[in-house]
């Protein structure tokens, strides 16, 4: 057994159980299971002589001991990183795996199109691609990014903004017209409860503002799911523009106080923020955002996210 490999794994994991408080959620990031992780746990700080976290049922807490070893240990595994990225740069290999938590409106379309290409492109890596909207905590879920709809509020995750997308009122084309805001409090809505409050506020391009006291007879977490709710005139609803273009287009849905729009959505990508990160956690990061950059042709319908 190689003591010195040994070491940096102990590290590795001791790095990943302060990043997710969980030791759980350490082991899958690096595919151990719960018992063998708070068993490699106990051997460093029996190694270290030394307890690094202290345990109770329902968080995870560094000891003194724990914040230095922490401190020490994401400084040597970023330099080892880097010199094994400097290493291998000429054979451009990348291996392992990514975890990552995407919206349920964009996770298996737009982005999971991009995700494919990226596994394409790289075949040393492979990608758990999980769908998930609740905001919860994503560290304690193990994932190495998170790409969400809407802003992220974690002091301990590193944000990138990707794209604004403009959202509009939206309803079936034998809806009565509305030119106000003030006319919508006698409609039915369809609430996408997951980014669009019982109190929506519009605005025009001028200046003024509203707020519309909504009157949702159909909620729901799930974007197609509000589509099909509206599509069958149900009632109005506020979506991005991305996802009813076609329909605008052909005339089958109707825009509703045209004027007045709410405020768009953020997409964003997010990280822990520790110095230690896989290149190929890296590689992906910079390969979602500079595919949002870009903003490809394949990627154009994205700009309404």
């Amino acid at each position: 057994m190689n003591t010195k490999i040994d070491r940096f794994e102990l590290m590795r994991l001791f790095v990943r159980v302060v990043e997710t408080r969980s030791v759980s959620a350490a082991g899958r990031l690096l595919g151990l299971s719960q018992p063998s992780a708070s068993r490699q746990l106990k051997q460093l700080e029996t190694m270290l002589g030394a307890q690094l976290v202290q345990r109770s049922t329902h968080e995870l807490m560094l000891t003194e001991a724990g914040e230095k070893f922490f401190v020490a240990a994401t400084e040597m595994l970023a330099r080892w990183e880097s010199a094994a990225d400097s290493a291998t740069a000429d054979r451009d290999e990348f291996h392992g795996p990514i975890r990552v938590a995407v919206p349920v409106a964009i996770g298996p379309t737009i982005l999971a199109d991009m995700a494919a290409r990226f596994v394409l492109e790289n075949p040393g890596i492979t990608l758990d691609w999980r769908i998930v909207d609740e905001p919860g905590d994503l560290a304690a879920g193990g994932y190495d990014v998170w790409i969400r709809a809407g802003a992220i509020a974690d002091e301990a995750l590193i944000v990138h903004q990707l794209r604004q997308g403009e959202r509009t009122i939206v309803a079936r084309a034998d809806h009565p017209r509305v030119d106000h805001p003030n006319d919508l409090s006698q409609s039915n809505a369809v609430r996408l409860a997951t980014y669009v409050s019982p109190s929506l506020a519009l605005e025009t391009k001028d200046g003024r503002s509203a707020v519309v006291k909504m009157n949702p007879v159909f909620t729901t977490d799930n974007i197609y799911a509000a589509l099909a709710a509206v599509t069958r005139g149900v009632g109005y609803a506020v979506l991005p523009y991305w996802l009813i273009q076609d329909q605008l287009e052909t005339g089958s849905l109707i825009e509703l106080c045209p004027s007045w729009k709410p405020t768009g959505i953020l997409l964003c990508i997010a990280y822990p923020q520790s110095k230690f990160r896989p290149a190929r956690v890296r590689l992906f990061i910079d390969y979602i955002r500079r595919q949002f950059a870009e903003g490809d042709g394949r990627d154009s319908a994205a700009t309404g996210l």
